[in-house]
């Protein structure tokens, strides 16, 4: 049976949803190996051996990102064992994750538990926050009914320490279980600002902060209060861009609208059309038994945007989950006019215990972007974030290597680009995925996947994250999109 290679954080949920409710459609690359990796029935202690074991084996960058694998087995399986002495279950689920986390990668990863994650993180302080470009931690958001905003503390105010640890200490000892890995530097320094505002209901702290350009600090003391997780929603980039369908795969509440598909366009300008990519993969979003064509939609838009004139195109590539590899050639090919490589797959095979070249569907090694119709040659800007991953970042680095086409954004992607796909069940109804492939470029050398807390895909046009742009984002506003518009209009009047 000829393998399709997967990279993205959707695949078992839509292998779920298809089972669940015919949502999606789509093949796995190792749909025969996950099904001997059910380590559900064993003890924690003996599952964790069994995890560690495969993916030390597997794991597609143990040397890119020089993984210890016998370090982190001495140091967790003894807390393991403690956990499993003492039948603390909550033990043993976050040292799975704190021994995850110690991979910088974002397709390694595990389901949370919400009811245990509420009681370290169930509470929050009325606050929001954001690193802006001369290093100060700024007040972004105040929740208006909070002890904080009585206190006086508004957006804008510069803090100076958090429950008496210099404010940038503070931030630095944040511990991310509860967001997941991070394969970045970048993405690692969001999450802790996040999640420094997240405390058990009832922690008290002390907090100083000033008005910008003053010394004087002022210090309150707050008591985290159960907000129903509202400072989640105002950090970058959910206060700006609904992540429905990430949402919907990790079993998170989100008010949100499912989208209408996986491409949705618009005009914005008389001569500029924006379209949006949620994922490289098909779906049937709205259950109608019928899963629509993401490359046809994909072709229909650019159709559209021929018939209304258009000069330039925002593909917004935010928060895109990922999907197939060759579907995201596909797309490549509407704005490529000659045959070009994307990458080798290189993937671990189990019966060899190595990692093995792949070969497509025309039974070359390479899979190449082919030219396509309709072809759109004119200017180009990439939205672009931590959020998008996997695939997403192989539409985004194709787009980036086309002289019409720019990326821009506050940050690099997500530095993700493994094939993924493999899990194994844990006891407790935990699931844990990892990539046991990589993408190769032409020269056979790993691509994307961050190093040294550095990858993905950064933007040519980098907006500045000053105190003017992190508040205006914490209230709803797209910066990027508007500065995506300005920057399309200079290119479209300049040419």
């Amino acid at each position: 049976m000829q393998k399709r290679e997967i990279r993205t954080l959707i695949v078992i949920v839509i292998l779920v949803l298809v089972a669940a409710s015919g949502l999606f459609y789509l093949n796995r690359h190792n749909t025969e190996a996950t099904s001997e990796n059910d380590f559900s029935d064993l003890t924690w202690t003996m599952a964790f051996e069994e995890l560690h074991d495969t993916l030390s084996a597997e794991y597609a960058f143990t040397d890119w990102k020089g993984i210890d694998w016998d370090h982190l087995h001495q140091k967790y399986l003894v807390k393991m064992e403690e956990a499993q002495e003492n039948g603390d279950f909550n033990a043993y689920y976050l040292n799975l994750k704190a021994y995850l986390n110690e991979i910088p990668d974002g397709h390694v990863r595990m389901n949370n538990l919400k009811e245990i994650d509420d009681t370290y993180i169930g509470g929050g302080f009325g606050l929001a926050l954001a690193e802006i470009n001369d290093g100060e931690v700024i007040v972004t958001w105040v929740d208006e009914s909070s002890p904080a905003w009585s206190a006086g503390i508004r957006p804008g105010r510069v803090l100076v320490s958090w429950n008496g640890q210099p404010i940038k200490v503070a931030v630095d000892d944040v511990a991310t279980l509860f967001g997941g890995t991070s394969a970045t530097t970048e993405n690692l320094r969001i999450k802790k600002l996040i999640y420094l505002v997240r405390a058990p209901i009832g922690k008290q702290i002390e907090l100083e902060y000033k008005n910008p350009g003053y010394l004087l600090a002022d210090s309150v003391s707050l008591a985290a209060y159960d907000d129903d997780g509202l400072s989640l929603g105002k950090k970058y980039p959910d206060s700006v861009i609904p992540d429905k369908l990430r949402d919907m795969f990790l079993d998170v509440d989100n008010p949100d609208p499912v989208p209408d598909s996986m491409v949705e366009t618009k005009l914005v300008d008389d001569n500029i059309s924006y379209i949006k990519i949620s994922g490289e993969l098909d779906a049937d979003l709205h259950e109608t038994g019928n899963p629509e064509s993401t490359l046809k939609l994909m072709g229909n838009a650019i159709e559209a945007a021929q018939q209304n004139d258009t000069k330039g195109i925002i593909l917004d590539l935010r928060n895109n989950i990922g999907g197939l590899d060759q579907m995201t050639a596909d797309i490549l090919g509407y704005f490529y006019n000659q045959k070009t490589f994307f990458e080798y797959q290189n993937l671990y095979n189990p019966d060899t215990n190595a990692f093995e070249l792949q070969s497509m569907e025309d039974g070359s090694q390479a899979l190449t972007i082919e030219p396509s119709e309709p072809y759109f040659s004119g200017s180009v800007i990439v939205l672009i974030n931590p959020k998008c991953v996997s695939s997403g970042e192989g539409l985004a680095m194709g787009l980036q290597n086309l002289p019409n086409a720019e990326t821009l954004g506050f940050y690099g992607t997500n530095g993700s680009f493994g094939l993924a796909g493999s899990e194994a069940k844990m006891p407790g109804e935990i699931t844990v995925h990892w990539p046991s492939g990589q993408s190769l470029n032409e020269n056979k050398a790993i691509q994307l996947d961050s190093q040294k807390g550095i990858g993905g895909v950064s933007p040519d046009i980098k907006i500045p994250m000053n105190a003017q742009n992190a508040i205006r984002i914490a209230n709803g506003e797209d910066v990027e999109l508007e500065e995506a518009i300005n920057a399309l209009r200079i290119r479209l009047n300049n040419n």
